[in-house]
């Protein structure tokens, strides 16, 4: 793939036009490859790798001063239409900034044509004020189609800065854009191959779930939803690892009553679809360090694939981890459900990330609970969150990271 040559000329009028001298020299990371989006890229030194909230998320990395973010590069890939631009993305993205309610004063001060990895970019040059603080923001958006199929991914690399760092904005994009490299779009790699990263917690539902690294997690009043998107399926949530939590009563108290009860309504659900359903394996685990029981299935569809080009079968694989904690106090039995959902012909390594998955939970007490209420930090990442996928069960509406 052609080197990305940034304009000198394009970066030295925006300079020119933001009344910046000469720019502080920018020191880049080694470069990640992210396979899923088939994109590698560089952020500059001394930035940290944060959780990613949000589905089509890639980067979010940041640099902190005093528990707030002052500069950060973050990178997203999003599926499009085949009639979409760079230009008209940009701005539907625009108009869905001027509705944020944490941005105010926002003004589009410069865009421009700008080439990333030989692809023909829209960059724009913006200020506004986030939670009360003053930032400047760089955006550029620039599409690929993937060979051989129709399909079309438009990333969109953003850099930031609080108005105290205006210096390093464009100096830092110009070096992230000659990084960026676009690589062979694959399907999500299922073995977790950046490890478990930080612990999402719920202290009310009484669960933590380490978030693996480069996937996205997001939390909701029934427990979290995580995964990759496979861009190939035409940018599904692919593999993706859900943890429902709920009471339970009757005779599905115990952890392979409640296990079983869920295999039975997935059958019954294949049978209406007029789906095959495979059970696997099913048997006696561990969650949490208690007595959990798992199945793994496989459930077919004669239906052909939802893109040309893609290279589904029409399967997915289902492999569900359930443990049910006795009831204490006034409260009900409660189920935790861990589910993890992948392609069809992943369904031996779905069972595999299961396990993995498995090790980063743990069940939560009471006495776990911190004495202050934890805080989100702000953010200065311009980008609007697209909507929550939808998880293999009913949940509600995302909620804060605790």
């Amino acid at each position: 793939m052609a080197k990305s040559i940034v304009s000198a000329g394009t970066l030295l009028a925006l300079l020119t036009g933001l009344g910046v001298g000469a720019p502080p020299p920018v020191v880049l990371g080694t470069p990640t490859e992210y396979s899923h989006a088939g994109v590698s890229l560089a952020w500059p030194k001394g930035f940290q790798d944060r959780p990613l909230s949000s589905l089509y998320d890639i980067v979010n990395a940041v640099v902190l001063e005093k528990d707030r973010p002052v500069q950060a590069v973050t990178l997203s890939a999003f599926p499009v239409a085949s009639e979409t631009t760079a230009e008209a993305y940009a701005d539907t993205k625009m108009a869905e900034l001027k509705k944020n309610l944490a941005i105010r004063h926002l003004k589009l001060l410069k865009k421009t044509p700008m080439p990333v990895a030989g692809l023909n970019g829209s960059a724009r040059l913006m200020s506004y004020t986030f939670r009360g603080d003053k930032t400047l923001a760089a955006q550029v958006y620039f599409i690929r189609v993937v060979k051989s199929s129709e399909i079309r991914i438009c990333y969109l690399l953003t850099v930031v800065c609080s108005a105290d760092k205006q210096p390093r904005l464009l100096p830092m994009l110009g070096a992230v854009i000659r990084s960026v490299r676009l690589t062979a779009v694959r399907h999500p790699d299922l073995t977790v191959p950046a490890g478990l990263g930080e612990a999402i917690r719920d202290f009310k539902l009484g669960y933590s779930l380490r978030q693996p690294r480069q996937w996205y997690g997001v939390q909701s009043g029934v427990g979290v939803e995580m995964g990759q998107v496979d861009h190939l399926l035409g940018g599904v949530s692919m593999p993706s690892a859900v943890l429902l939590v709920h009471g339970v009563s009757g005779k599905a108290t115990t952890s392979e009553a409640c296990a079983k009860e869920s295999l039975d309504l997935a059958r019954t659900l294949a049978a209406k679809r007029k789906e095959t359903c495979k059970v696997l394996f099913q048997g006696l685990m561990k969650l949490g360090g208690r007595p959990a029981y798992q199945f793994a299935l496989v459930q077919s569809s004669e239906k052909p694939p939802p893109l040309r080009g893609t290279k589904s079968a029409g399967s997915v694989a289902i492999v569900q981890r359930t443990v049910c904690v006795p009831a204490r106090g006034g409260e009900s039995t409660k189920a935790f459900m861990l589910i993890v959902t992948a392609r069809g012909e992943d369904a031996q390594a779905a069972q595999g990330l299961m396990a993995t998955l498995a090790r980063g939970f743990s069940l939560l007490g009471p006495t776990s609970q911190p004495t202050t209420a934890p805080t989100t930090k702000p953010t200065t990442r311009p980008t609007s969150k697209p909507a929550a996928p939808a998880p293999a069960a009913k949940k509600a509406a995302p909620a804060k990271r605790k």
